[in-house]
């Protein structure tokens, strides 16, 4: 019985819907306005044993064209209501080949012959040649002319894997697009705790389509700046030449108090972690300590991120980067820690400011 008034109040609000009448906003309210639509053309390339696996060339078209609509539907959802644009990818059926899809992705990376198109996608739904099996699996890489390309490529050499048949393979061709317009992988930023032997603690990137889409339904705020800011660019390598590094500001500053007071003389390790080991390497890369107002600037930061300077303390850095730091604060042997992800610090970008700002408190 105590729900009942939700019940009463709920009638009112429905009844323009039952009469067939239109609501309009009440007085003061905006109503939302339709999104300009940015759309983006896609070079698609299919393996010959996928299509007729598939029932031929007509039923295959219809089902890459209703594949597009999830991918589309998904990629604009995501974001929340957060996109400036409304975003549609016009799949474009070119070429049906019958040779090795490493073959064929090697002669794209060359090839600059694509003027119509926006993106390449190169499908193979079963590895039936040799070489194909050292790359199996999905990926967004480089070709000629700033031209992206994505190949998702099939895992077995008996079954064909069902791009159209699979719930979340619309959203990892989404998380491949998300490559093409500049979103790198947030999952590359997690430090596990087993790999961690500064704090044993373990680091989650934010949640995410670019972390894991087999779960997740939403672009993080750093992928929506992305995606919202390249949005009018067509081949954003083209256009937004070192992106990934401009993003970073040029200084992060860290002050530190004790008991609500600036702190002289705090020590500060700059620790660097790896993409690919999830791991946080156990020397710091760099040390530093506040001055007499307790701060410290660290300068030059795109620099100590991307392409850093040796002494690395590691033999193997993957894409010669740091995917993030973690900043530990040392006093009279008590120890604070802040993690310092990539993109939490591009963030300042989207914000236009220059620094990064740490607060450490004892």
């Amino acid at each position: 019985m105590k729900n009942n008034w939700r019940k009463w109040l709920l009638i009112p609000a429905l009844l323009p819907s039952f009469l067939g009448l239109d609501a309009k906003p009440m007085q003061g309210e905006v109503a939302p306005q339709p999104l300009d639509t940015i759309e983006y053309r896609v070079f698609i390339a299919v393996d010959k044993a996928g299509v007729e696996h598939w029932g031929g060339k007509a039923a295959y078209q219809k089902k890459l064209d209703a594949f597009f609509g999830q991918v589309n539907d998904f990629w604009n959802k995501a974001g929340e209501g957060r996109l400036k644009y409304y975003f549609r990818y016009v799949p474009d059926w070119q070429v049906t080949y019958d040779c090795s899809s490493r073959q064929l992705e090697n002669v794209y990376k060359r090839s600059a012959g694509f003027p119509d198109h926006d993106v390449l996608l190169i499908i193979d739904s079963i590895l039936d040649f040799d070489d194909e099996e050292s790359a199996k699996g999905w990926y967004c890489s480089g070709g000629a002319d700033n031209l992206n390309m994505v190949v998702c490529r099939g895992r077995s050499k008996t079954e064909h894997e069902d791009l159209f048949g699979i719930d979340y393979f619309h959203r990892g061709v989404a998380h491949e697009f998300g490559h093409y317009r500049g979103v790198t992988d947030l999952y590359a930023d997690r430090i596990r705790a087993k790999n961690n032997p500064v704090n044993n603690l373990q680091y989650e990137p934010d949640s995410c389509v670019m972390n894991n889409h087999y779960k997740t339904y939403k672009w993080s705020p750093y992928a929506v700046n992305i995606i919202n800011y390249t949005a009018k660019s067509k081949r954003p390598g083209r256009d937004f030449p070192g992106f990934l590094k401009q993003m970073f500001p040029e200084n992060i500053q860290v002050s530190v108090t004790v008991k609500g007071k600036k702190k002289k003389g705090v020590k500060l390790n700059l620790y660097g972690s790896r993409a690919k080991f999830n791991d946080l390497i156990a020397t710091p890369y760099r040390t530093y300590e506040t001055d007499k107002k307790g701060e410290y600037l660290i300068t030059g930061v795109p620099d100590l991120y991307d392409k850093p300077a040796p002494p690395l303390h590691t033999d193997e850095l993957p894409y010669n980067r740091w995917f993030t730091f973690l900043l530990e604060a040392e006093y009279k042997g008590e120890k604070k820690y802040v993690w310092l992800p990539e993109y939490e610090v591009q963030q300042t970008f989207f914000e236009n400011k220059d620094t990064y700002q740490v607060t450490i408190d004892f």
